[in-house]
């Protein structure tokens, strides 16, 4: 009976240091820093990409608005050396 006391009480212990040993070791941590950052990462980028996006649209309803008065200026133009 002390026999397997013993063993039981060795089998645990080694099982407690392996899974502590594996736990401090473990890419697991590292990794799951490394994708958090990569993700954070990412979404700065999909921000800055969508600020450029919506400052493009500005500037290209700012040319349209130029071109309609230019357009605008050229019928008047017309008319008056008519």
């Amino acid at each position: 009976m002390k026999a397997w006391r013993l063993a039981l009480l060795i089998f645990l212990l080694g099982l407690g240091l392996g899974l502590s040993v594996h736990s401090l070791f473990s890419p697991a941590h590292s990794q799951g820093n490394d994708v958090v950052f990569l993700l954070r990462s990412i979404d700065r980028r999909l921000e800055s990409i969508e600020r450029r996006l919506e400052r493009m649209e500005r500037n290209v309803d700012n040319l349209n608005r130029n071109f309609d008065y230019v357009r605008d200026w050229n019928t008047i133009r017309v008319k008056v050396v008519k």
